[in-house]
């Protein structure tokens, strides 16, 4: 596979630009890879195409209080995914989404630079992220980031200076 030369950009999600989001969670990614589960027949239904939109409006787009902060991965104009960003106890959890055909091409990287940069923008004195541990991309993304085990669950912390 070959690594992306397209800038990457984060762009903050937004009613306007959420039904992209949906567009490419659908048409490359499983559900299971980009919400909590919904019950039902696997793959992209009416309903879990619903619950997405309700996910995303219930979290990020709330007005006055939103869970987190989420955002569009753009590569060359393409929406290919998604990134957040969650105030929590011990720092802003991170988490990353990348659509199948986008993956192994750098754009991870760029993100998660990107992320710590928002991060410490927003006031985050730390970035958490919790991974599997047989989830080697994710891990190979928190680099130098203090990273414990539990079970089969990874959680790095990462101090924003």
């Amino acid at each position: 596979m070959h690594r992306n030369t397209e800038p990457v950009e984060l762009e903050p999600l937004t009613a306007d630009n959420l039904a992209l989001l949906l567009d490419a969670a659908v048409a490359d990614a499983d559900p299971l890879e980009v919400m909590p589960p919904v019950d039902g027949a696997p793959g992209w239904n009416a309903e879990r195409k619903q619950a997405f939109l309700d996910f995303h409006r219930g979290r990020a787009l709330l007005a006055d209080a939103p869970v987190e902060y989420t955002y569009l991965i753009v590569v060359g104009g393409r929406v290919v995914g998604a990134a957040r960003l969650q105030p929590g106890v011990e720092g802003f959890e991170a988490g990353v989404w990348i659509g199948r055909s986008d993956r192994g091409r750098g754009v991870g990287r760029s993100v998660a630079e990107q992320l710590r940069t928002v991060a410490a923008e927003i006031g985050a004195r730390r970035v958490v992220a919790v991974t599997t541990v047989d989830n080697s991309a994710a891990r190979r993304l928190l680099g130098t980031a203090t990273s414990t085990v539990s079970g089969d669950t990874v959680t790095a912390t990462s101090a924003l200076d």
